[in-house]
């Protein structure tokens, strides 16, 4: 009965995404069903209040990351910022494969660590267009592109795991940086076989080196300087080396002043929070956390943007961020709240002993689903990650190895989520038809990215660029969807099941790895 009464906060939480409630509802209702169980079931609180005040500083820290990174997501958008870096990556691709390996590992997963939210798919669609692919195909290439969640929006998600679970964040970093070779090659597979009709074996090996460059430049740079600027750092090691690939090969690689201004905010926030952590860290004082905190940098990164790119930015930008952000935060501090209140309350250890007898393998099954369902790792976290400790402490398993298998199972999920891929596919199919349908590869007479972000620009406003804004494109591609357009419903299912049979396979292979035992000495080597 035990057993019974802890699991209802996550299952009443689970069918209200079920029944379509919205996120807000989902995560108010299991708030409220461990509020209640707690004050009149079997459950004792146990709280100690320096964690409460801890954990209430990190809800905090989360809720200012997720609203000053949809702030500078459409700050960026409004200002045309990575449609110009995209006329840039477009122009130096030698082929179809090869560009289309550097927006799934560089651009994609750049983006996303910046802002999160998925944003990186709305960077990265449009590109993958214009490299020539079909609509569905670019959506679905678009969401692998989602390989470094854990890193999304600097790290909160795997913030909030690391403090659930008791575990040192950069130590969790690490640990999911090592086992996330496991999402990041199923992705990489996955693009050779969507690719597989361009019959380009160059391509294909620059897809594997991409991937596996992508890996290891995120889990050196967690090592280096930590969870936040990981993924901001290994996504550029990705652009950088194939940029000079690309340019050894002949490509032509063009700037101007427009493209410098684009880079500041980007420059800003990586620089500014790699000086800034390595300035303060170790430091307890809480003005050196303050200055060394993603949000920190990236408000600053906010405040770059109408320097660096003036007259593209006002106020109306910054209050649709605002309103859009309200039911993001909302259902974020209540899963948050959620999962603390079934950590502290002993529900986790409850549930991690009734499902003992399968191991530690539930853990990367049960992330994945609450990733599936709440669209985030954050959320997803929120729910399981005490119950994945629970059961890496009930199975006597490594609880720094389970809870990362279970973060990186989760985060990677997280691209299955039906309302991120219908933006994928709402994205791809009400883009206008490509300019580049046929793209120059190996042209060196093509025209620049000057020119293309010239003559786009003519008759607009840099904000209106490539019909406003992947975002714009992406509501409009939805509004068709809830319309009934036929087509549009069907690419939104073969591709949602796509997602999901891509998002198993990588779940099992974690979920069998986790018992095996066979990356316990790689992680244990590294963070020790």
């Amino acid at each position: 009965m035990t057993l019974l009464l802890g699991t209802v906060p996550a299952l009443a939480a689970i069918l209200c995404l079920l029944l379509r409630r919205g996120p807000v509802v989902a995560a108010a209702m299991g708030l409220a069903a461990a509020v209640v169980l707690t004050a009149a079931g079997p459950f004792d609180l146990e709280v100690q209040p320096a964690g409460a005040i801890a954990y209430g500083g990190l809800v905090l820290e989360v809720l200012t990351i997720l609203l000053f990174g949809m702030i500078l997501a459409r700050l960026l958008q409004d200002a045309g910022a990575m449609d110009r870096i995209g006329a840039v990556i477009e122009q130096a691709a030698p082929s179809r494969v090869a560009g289309t390996a550097l927006v799934v590992f560089g651009v994609v997963p750049f983006a996303e660590a910046v802002t999160g939210f998925g944003i990186g798919v709305t960077v990265g669609v449009p590109i993958l267009l214009s490299l020539g692919h079909p609509a569905a195909r670019a959506a679905l290439l678009g969401l692998l592109g989602l390989v470094a969640v854990p890193w999304g929006a600097l790290g909160p998600g795997t913030a909030v795991a690391a403090s659930l679970a008791g575990l040192e964040l950069d130590a969790l970093g690490v640990a999911t940086g090592v086992v996330n070779i496991v999402p990041t090659l199923v992705a990489a597979v996955a693009v050779l076989w969507l690719c597989r009709s361009e019959r380009d074996p160059v391509g294909g090996a620059v897809v594997l080196g991409s991937a596996v460059l992508l890996w290891a430049a995120i889990l050196s740079a967690n090592i280096l300087f930590g969870t936040p600027p990981a993924g901001i750092v290994g996504a550029l090691v990705v652009i950088m080396v194939l940029l000079a690939v690309f340019r050894l090969r002949g490509r032509r690689i063009t700037g101007d002043a427009v493209l410098a201004r684009s880079l500041v905010p980007y420059s800003v926030l990586t620089v500014g929070l790699l000086a800034a952590r390595g300035l303060v860290r170790g430091g307890e004082h809480p003005l050196a956390q303050v200055l060394a905190s993603p949000s920190t940098w990236l408000a600053i990164a906010c405040l770059m943007v109408p320097l660096a790119l003036p007259r593209t930015t006002d106020r109306h930008t910054v209050r649709a961020a605002t309103r859009a952000w309200v039911p993001v935060g909302l259902s974020t501090a209540g899963f948050m709240l959620m999962g603390w209140l079934m950590s502290v309350n002993g529900m986790s250890q409850v549930i991690g002993a009734g499902v003992a007898f399968a191991g530690t393998a539930p853990g990367p099954f049960l992330s994945a689903l609450g990733a599936v369902l709440t669209g985030s790792n954050t959320g997803a976290n929120a729910m399981f990650a005490s119950t994945v400790l629970a059961l890496a402490e009930t199975a006597e398993a490594n609880p720094l190895v389970a809870v990362a298998l279970a973060n990186a199972a989760g985060s990677f999920a997280a691209l299955a989520a039906p309302p991120r891929v219908a933006m994928a596919v709402g994205l791809a199919a009400a883009s206008p038809p490509s300019r580049s349908s046929s793209p120059h590869f190996g042209n060196e007479h093509a025209p620049s990215g000057n020119e293309r972000a010239e003559s786009g620009q003519q008759g607009a406003d840099p904000g209106q660029q490539r019909a406003e804004s992947g975002q714009q494109r992406a509501e409009s591609g939805q509004q068709g969807a809830e319309s009934g357009i036929p087509d549009l419903q069907a690419m939104t299912a073969r591709t949602l099941v796509s997602a999901l049979g891509i998002v198993a396979i990588s779940t099992a292979l974690m979920a069998a790895l986790g018992p095996a035992g066979l990356l316990d000495p790689a992680v244990g080597l590294l963070t020790d």
